[in-house]
């Protein structure tokens, strides 16, 4: 570690506060943890690495003294490390060096992490719905394929008989005596994991493993107005815990369908009306789909297409309470088909009568002073 900056191990600039340390440190010892990297050597050297600069730098002496002379050496760590290292050589690669104890320790931590119950992992599970679905709610029965506790050990692993006695390696008091050259210290026994009770033989039906695979059948009650990326939780439906840890959560995540009539803005639905010419100039009352019925609508005369009326609580429940959203409806003017005479003539008649010209321009040409706007 003495040529290599204990900083960039951890990814940081070099001046980084304690707090910083300890943060990278949580993030780095999560991704490289021996125990998520089976059987990568190169995982568990470097998580030795992070640990080592761990180790001075979250330390405030320590680090005040590397940020002065590059190193650290006479001085021993705060209380609670269990082992002083005054005058120690950290680069000795002899037997009972600096590398030899951080192999127990990490041994220890390892035996430690075993036996400690640890929670199951969360698991998300995605579901589409139709827009009417999401509108109304939907009650609905998944299989699910997670881990489970396997119920022929216990999630132990180990069967263990009832008159199996303390362990024979620890005497039943879960620690072991490790000696390296001039020191000695106590760790997690190797052989019962810390428990003290003699292991019995490794589990057959879930080979040691703790937890076995199983498909379930859950209902879920998708409540009404979700949306994409919503999520209902299921309590203890997740991934199985370790050692008697308890089980992760499931995750339904709701994806919603494009709808062909509705187009969703968070709470409000838009939709699109089409109206005839003479309903535009006269007014007239039209019928507007919403979700699970249809709604009468005035349309004043002088309508223009495009135009947006909003009616009320038509859209989308709020998912969390707080009334419904709107309906906006955008008319949509039809021009009819002309295929006789008599309707032509009609038209000409109109115009002759009614003279508009809704493309005006300024006198100069090039400023519009009605009718005109820019394309969005």
């Amino acid at each position: 570690m003495a040529e290599e900056d204990l900083y960039g191990v951890l990814g940081l600039e070099r001046g980084s506060s304690v707090a910083a340390v300890k943060q990278a440190y949580k993030k780095l010892a999560k991704k490289y943890h021996p125990d998520l990297n089976p059987g990568d050597k190169s995982a568990e050297d470097r998580f030795k690495k992070i640990s080592e600069a761990y180790a001075i730098l979250s330390d405030p002496e320590k680090k005040k003294q590397y940020d002065t002379f590059g190193r650290v050496g006479g001085q021993a760590p705060p209380p609670g490390y269990g082992v002083n290292f005054n005058g120690f050589d950290f680069e000795a690669g002899s037997a009972g060096g600096f590398q030899d104890l951080f192999e127990s320790f990490l041994h220890t931590a390892r035996s430690r992490d075993r036996v400690r119950p640890s929670k199951g992992q969360d698991l998300v599970f995605p579901v589409n719905l139709t827009l009417e679905e999401a509108y109304r709610g939907k009650k609905t029965h998944l299989k699910i394929r997670h881990l489970v506790s396997c119920s022929n050990c216990g999630g132990t692993g180990r069967l263990r008989a009832a008159n199996a006695g303390p362990c024979r390696a620890c005497g039943g008091n879960g620690k072991e005596d490790i000696s390296q050259g001039p020191f000695s210290f106590s760790r997690t026994c190797s052989r019962c994991g810390g428990d003290g009770n003699e292991p019995g033989p490794v589990c057959h039906a879930c080979g040691g493993r703790g937890v076995r695979e199983a498909e379930d059948r859950v209902s879920v009650t998708i409540p009404a107005g979700v949306d994409t990326g919503s999520r209902v939780r299921l309590k203890g439906k997740g991934q199985a815990g370790l050692n008697g840890g308890k089980p992760g959560d499931l995750f339904i995540e709701t994806n919603i369908i494009p709808d062909e009539v509705f187009h969703r803005e968070g709470k409000n639905l838009k939709v699109t009306v089409p109206i005839t010419i003479v309903e535009a100039a006269l007014g007239a009352r039209v019928e507007v789909p919403t979700i699970g019925a249809s709604a009468m609508m005035k349309v004043p005369p002088g309508t223009s297409s495009g135009q947006v009326f909003r009616l009320k609580e038509r859209g989308m429940p709020a998912l969390r309470g707080g009334g419904k959203g709107d309906l906006l409806v955008a008319v949509k003017i039809v021009t009819p088909s002309v295929i006789d005479e008599k309707s032509k003539e009609l038209l000409k008649e109109f115009e002759k009568l009614h003279p508009e010209n809704p493309r005006q321009l300024n006198p100069d040409g090039k400023g519009s002073a009605h009718g005109y706007k820019a394309a969005r």
